[in-house]
């Protein structure tokens, strides 16, 4: 299990050494003891370590893809939406940019710990992943900091025209349907849900400029596909 004391070494320790660790950490008790896994480090984001733990940990919280994703088309995997996350976050930290942001913690904690189910039970189920509530509240400072980040200052960058909203229709609605031979419904009939789909592109479009120029700005070393 994760212990403390043990967690802490893994998230300071340099990232070059963190390879290591896996192997010199379950040795520690001795011959005595055959060798155990206590974690997995699977990449590190500048001198961040994202654990193997950091991925059940999403899961038990419904933050794993799809349900966190913005819709992107790339990088689907629980790994890389978790090393995404921490790149936006440490680009955050880095940029002075935490410290002028409404950030809800205490929300996004009701989010997680709704979904995972009963408090007792979910904190059952953490020490069963070798994680403590800690772990818990540090992933709710993520979420919730690039939450406001994106709707504060990005979203606001975000304008859709007529033009977008009728090559949205013709895309999205006509092309499909007259393709299967069927009548496509007047674009004054799906013209608010066609804005909200637009609008949704093209903020995540801001999201991926955003995070594309943040991994020039951060070393990203991974350690498994």
């Amino acid at each position: 299990m994760k212990e403390s004391c043990l967690y802490n070494i893994l998230r300071e320790t340099a990232w070059w050494a963190l390879p290591l660790i896996v192997v010199t950490l379950s040795q520690i008790a001795g011959p005595v003891r055959a060798a155990e896994t206590i974690d997995e480090v699977l990449a590190v984001v500048d001198q961040n370590p994202i654990l193997l733990s950091d991925l059940a940990l999403a899961r038990l919280v419904g933050l794993a893809p799809p349900s966190q994703e913005t819709g992107i088309e790339e990088d689907h995997s629980p790994l890389d939406a978790r090393i995404r996350l921490e790149l936006q976050y440490l680009d955050l930290v880095a940029s002075g940019a935490m410290q002028h942001l409404e950030i809800d913690v205490g929300r996004q904690l009701q989010l997680m710990s709704a979904h995972a189910g009963d408090e007792a039970g979910f904190r059952k189920t953490l020490s069963e992943h070798g994680l403590e509530w800690e772990d818990v509240e540090a992933l709710a400072l993520r979420v919730a900091a690039v939450h406001s980040w994106v709707e504060r200052h990005l979203r606001p960058r975000v304008t859709v025209t007529v033009r977008d909203v009728e090559q949205a229709y013709q895309r999205v609605i006509v092309e499909p349907m007259r393709e299967v031979g069927t009548e496509p419904p007047s674009l004054a009939h799906v013209n608010e849900e066609l804005r909200r789909l637009v609008s949704e592109e093209k903020l995540n479009a801001e999201v991926k400029r955003w995070t594309d120029q943040g991994r020039e700005r951060h070393r990203v070393t991974r350690f498994v596909e």
